[in-house]
């Protein structure tokens, strides 16, 4: 090839890139002018923002976090408050000795009588008062279980229909004690099984209790109670008139005979199984305070020592409404 040739070719070249750049279709040079291109629109550097403090998320987290502290201060400061005893208290006409109110008023029910006047009488008390009376383990036991068998027997003498809905006369702020208006159940659990929660099984507690509870609560309750709660049912123990000196003996002896009735061993396959009152299952907690359920069961008789092992299995229980149940 001539360098005319060559030099034919060269200006040739030259000539399509110029050309093909006019179309903008030649990448070296095309290339080149797009990459001056993004470079120009580029948007200049911005500088860090400089940390101007926490952000609003965090800030959110640690007033969570205050809030949740206050609450449980409150709620903590709330749980450790009791009634104190009244100094000046002693028993008269206007305010009689709590125990001995407690027993007129079931003596007066099962003799047919309105125990009205009495009920309201429970009702004036100050707290303060009933802390001052009921010193000992034995006269706070008597007085609730008393008080418990007799505000339940007299409302469904006085109104049977409560008994329609048991959920909501269990349940229901029925009477009142000491200024404080109560249900069957913040008597029973709250007070009398110390605290208990109602189907925790003896298991769970009740948490963040009122002032009048925690003041009055049986603290380690008594699994015995369960043999003498009367609540309205025909399967409930009879109802015995409890006194502090006498406690203990009375309420054994009604524990005894509760579970002599209410309690068989029958034979099945060859092998012995007890057949007993379902208050151990609903309860079973409960008799941790003498051993156990098995022991409970050899302490009062119902299986020898033995045969504390025996397989039991729990009897129905008759709801049926049935008043003037009474201890002979």
């Amino acid at each position: 090839m001539t360098e005319g040739a060559m030099n034919g070719m060269n200006r040739s070249c030259l000539y399509s890139m110029l050309l093909s750049q006019l179309h903008g279709t030649c990448t070296p040079l095309h290339f080149l002018k797009n990459q001056r291109s993004r470079r120009a629109k580029r948007p200049p550097k911005v500088a860090a923002k400089q940390n101007s403090g926490p952000s609003p998320l965090h800030n959110n987290a640690i007033m969570s976090r205050f809030s949740f502290l206050v609450l449980l201060s409150f709620l903590l400061f709330v749980s450790c408050g009791r009634y104190q005893a009244a100094e000046d208290f002693s028993a008269s006409d206007s305010t009689p000795d709590p125990n001995e109110l407690s027993e007129e008023i079931l003596r007066t029910i099962r003799a047919g009588q309105d125990a009205t006047a009495m009920i309201d009488q429970l009702a004036a008390y100050e707290p303060s008062q009933l802390v001052a009376a009921l010193q000992t383990r034995e006269e706070k036991l008597a007085f609730w279980v008393n008080v418990y068998n007799g505000v339940v027997q007299h409302l469904l003498i006085n109104d049977p229909s409560l008994y329609d809905d048991r959920s909501s006369f269990f349940s229901g702020d029925l009477f009142t004690v000491a200024g404080h208006t109560m249900s069957p159940n913040d008597l029973e659990h709250g007070i009398i099984r110390g605290g208990e929660n109602r189907l925790g099984l003896g298991i769970i507690p009740q948490f963040f209790q009122n002032k009048f509870e925690r003041t009055f609560k049986i603290k380690g309750g008594d699994s015995r109670i369960h043999f003498a709660l009367n609540c309205g049912a025909a399967d409930c123990p009879p109802v015995a008139v409890y006194s502090p000196e006498t406690y203990h003996e009375q309420i054994n002896e009604s524990t005894r005979k509760y579970l002599a009735k209410h309690s068989e061993i029958k034979t099945e396959d060859g092998k012995e199984v007890l057949y007993t009152s379902p208050l151990f299952s609903w309860f079973r907690g409960d008799f941790a305070d003498r051993g156990g359920i098995d022991d409970f069961l050899v302490e009062f008789g119902v299986v020898p020592a033995e045969k504390e092992d025996i397989k039991r299995e729990y009897t129905d229980y008759d709801w049926t409404l049935k008043t003037g149940i009474w201890a002979e």
